[in-house]
């Protein structure tokens, strides 16, 4: 969290992390994200991925925004249980403008942020996760329904990598193959890959995983479910290879996790 100002950075590549959200605080930017031109004035904000292209060719002195950089691990369970339909919209719209209906929110959402950001210390990170799930959420109440179908624009590429992505997320407890996946969108894994390096900048296996472990982590959080019971819903071999690959994944145990998770 923080702000910037972009001084130094005029019709520069500006360097982005996996999302990044900014939020104009004053002054006005002309903007190109995507080869897209974009007028940026107080209020309006940007959601930008690890891949977009943005650069600012030209601003106003006193421009300033409020900016919030989440990390790919952070992303991943605030993307957690997010409509797949959010994530094609954002990769097409990026910019929304400041109306009056929804200043009012966005205002108490930053005050939030800051006060979970200078307050909160041991629950701090899952606040900000749910607090930039509800800011999502949020854009979905104000754009009003999602429809993927209508982009009727999207090239095959692009709509077998969301096509992929919706079946990670029906998927995910049952099936850790990439040719499961591959198989079921008719391409080849080495094809599938190739594609999803282009548009998620990951390889199939690391998107799949990245899910899985999420779900593990969700049925950690639950005291009840012993990790036998969590080997056998996501199938497993058993708990001693779940243990591994969870460790392997995260860098902690599953014990730890609960432990830390549970505190």
């Amino acid at each position: 969290m923080g702000r910037m100002e972009f001084n130094d950075q005029i019709g520069r590549l500006i360097p982005l992390a996996y999302v990044v959200v900014l939020i104009c605080q004053q002054g006005i930017a002309e903007w190109h994200v995507n080869f897209q031109p974009y007028r940026m004035e107080k209020n309006d904000f940007l959601v930008l991925a690890e891949d977009s292209v943005a650069l600012i060719q030209t601003k106003s002195e006193d421009f300033a925004c409020s900016c919030y950089v989440i990390s790919r691990p952070l992303a991943a369970e605030v993307a957690d249980g997010l409509p797949t339909s959010l994530f094609v919209y954002l990769s097409r719209s990026p910019f929304f403008s400041g109306k009056k209906r929804i200043v009012s929110y966005q205002k108490a959402w930053e005050q939030q942020a800051a006060v979970i950001h200078t307050q909160c210390s041991t629950h701090k990170r899952a606040m900000f996760i749910n607090h930039f799930r509800n800011f999502f959420l949020w854009i979905c109440e104000w754009v009003g329904r999602i429809d993927t179908n209508s982009n009727s624009d999207f090239s095959r590429p692009e709509a077998i990598c969301w096509k992929f992505w919706d079946l990670i997320s029906a998927n995910h407890k049952t099936q850790r193959a990439v040719t499961f996946y591959a198989n079921r969108l008719h391409v080849t894994p080495y094809y599938l890959s190739q594609l999803t390096k282009k548009f998620f900048n990951d390889s199939p296996k690391a998107l799949i995983d990245r899910q899985v472990v999420l779900e593990i982590k969700k049925q950690l959080s639950h005291p009840g479910i012993s990790v036998q019971e969590i080997a056998e819903n996501l199938r497993f071999v058993d708990a001693s290879y779940l243990g591994k690959y969870f460790k392997r994944h995260t860098g902690v145990g599953m014990t730890e996790y609960r432990n830390r998770r549970n505190y």
